[in-house]
């Protein structure tokens, strides 16, 4: 019935999703409600909707927690080491340390080295991937520098493109 070296991988994805409305509720109990900011309508509140999805999403964990305890998957997902694990830990540890450096060196120099990095680790050639690199990284810029006028991160050296 509860199998857990069988299900190894999805009951490690099933803690990273639980974790997620866990995460929500607590921020809009603490921090939130210390701002004033998680009470009232729709309108003047900005925990109702993440708590609404929150509660979304906590509904299909239990789901899906209730389907690996009765062992209802489909697939097994032993926590064995097969050719793709050291890569997708690996792009893990990159794209962590991306987050890390990112608020210091800004999107647009931080991004690009990612952006051609994990496509030529993905196979990709890398005259592909440095111009498939490039034109993901400037696609990103423009839609959200752009079109969405979101300001993102210009690191210590205040570079910005399209704004």
């Amino acid at each position: 019935m509860f199998r857990l070296r069988d299900y190894a991988f999805d009951w490690i994805a099933w803690f990273f999703f639980a974790s997620i409305p866990a995460l929500i509720f607590w921020q809009s109990a603490t921090s939130l409600a210390e701002q004033g900011a998680a009470s009232g309508g729709p309108l003047d509140n900005a925990a109702f909707y993440p708590r609404v999805i929150a509660s979304l999403m906590s509904f299909i964990v239990a789901v899906q927690g209730i389907r690996l305890v009765l062992g209802r998957v489909s697939h097994y997902s032993p926590f064995l080491r097969e050719g793709g694990t050291p890569l997708a830990l690996s792009f893990t540890a990159v794209f962590v340390i991306y987050l890390i450096v990112l608020p210091y060196s800004g999107f647009h120099l931080a991004t690009p080295p990612l952006c051609i990095g994990m496509m030529w680790a993905m196979g990709v050639r890398p005259v592909p991937s440095l111009f498939w690199g490039l034109v993901l990284w400037l696609c990103a810029s423009f839609v959200f520098e752009g079109l969405l006028n979101v300001v993102l991160p210009v690191g210590i050296f205040n570079l910005t493109i399209f704004n």
